[in-house]
């Protein structure tokens, strides 16, 4: 495509993704709205994605950029950064849309000026393409009970935002390794309204794929993860005048970072350091009934 102004620029970084990117770009090519550039970010793929790619520009105009492994976050920065379209929409590798999402999505926008994001509902499916879970988009004008209370911040694949927005808030944080999608969806609650279609736009392939799929030493890649993840959590702590319910939220959120590190540190085999961990997710979540459960679990596996 060559467009001269967009209306949709769609990102679509991809890492090891030579199996699934086509698709997406097909799900891409086939909207309804066909005002669209799209730009996918290599993010240092060893899969043979470049040859993917290469011939996903030949035949269906995509723009795309390489750049050394650097993670989800900067390849969508190199994205956005390349985007010239009103919008900004945003596509994993392994994800794709139905053929109305972006009509739909800007129907929506139009009919409410003063939204800035607009997200969906979405599918969970598995390599088959059975529906394992629909997932309900949830609106709501708290971001921090969003982001955590019984649900996720809106999916990156449903995310169609205004380009002027992410102007207006910065880039993605490199450093949140995994938190970055909440970090991204919080900020732009703090500075626009958010608007949801109520029904599957998008499907999400559930499968160990992407950046999981690089070598790694597991014990560095999981501590990078809990280390981002605090990063992010003491940021909201910093945040001034949380509300009762952000309070509640963020405790209930630090709980479930401090179970997967005793989870972890109990899996290989450091019941004491485990235990540590689930004291402080019951000192942040003391009525949540896991943390005393598993916290009791270090001392049984002691005696053995």
């Amino acid at each position: 495509m060559s467009l001269d102004t967009p209306l949709v620029s769609v990102v679509i970084p991809v890492f090891n993704g030579a199996p699934f990117v086509a698709k997406a770009v097909e799900s891409v090519h086939a909207q309804s709205v066909k005002d669209v550039e799209i730009l996918v970010v290599d993010d240092g793929s060893t899969d043979g994605t470049q040859a993917v790619l290469d011939q996903l520009q030949r035949t269906h105009g995509v723009t795309w950029f390489q750049q050394d492994h650097g993670g989800p976050a900067r390849s969508r920065n190199r994205g956005i950064d390349a985007a010239r379209g009103t919008w900004v929409a945003l596509l994993d590798c392994d994800d794709v849309w139905l053929p109305d999402k972006l009509e739909a999505q800007l129907d929506l926008a139009r009919a409410q000026p003063h939204v800035g994001v607009v997200h969906s509902d979405f599918e969970v499916v598995d390599e088959q393409g059975l529906v394992l879970e629909h997932v309900r988009g949830h609106v709501n004008a708290e971001p921090l009970v969003t982001a955590f209370v019984g649900g996720h911040t809106a999916l990156p694949s449903t995310l169609l935002i205004r380009r002027d927005i992410l102007k207006k808030i910065g880039a993605l944080n490199p450093a949140l390794y995994g938190s970055e999608d909440a970090d991204l969806s919080i900020r732009l609650y703090d500075v626009t309204g958010f608007a949801c279609v109520d029904r599957p736009l998008v499907k999400k392939l559930q499968r160990g794929h992407g950046y999981r799929d690089m070598a790694f030493d597991e014990s560095t890649h999981r501590d990078k993860v809990f280390s981002s993840r605090e990063r992010f959590l003491q940021g909201l702590e910093n945040r001034s005048n949380l509300t009762g319910d952000q309070r509640r939220a963020l405790d209930y959120e630090w709980a479930n970072c401090l179970l997967m590190r005793g989870w972890a540190a109990e899996r290989f085999g450091r019941p004491a350091e485990a235990r540590g961990y689930y004291a402080r997710a019951i000192r942040k979540a003391p009525f949540r009934l896991r943390g005393y459960t598993r916290w009791l679990r270090t001392f049984l596996k002691v005696r053995r």
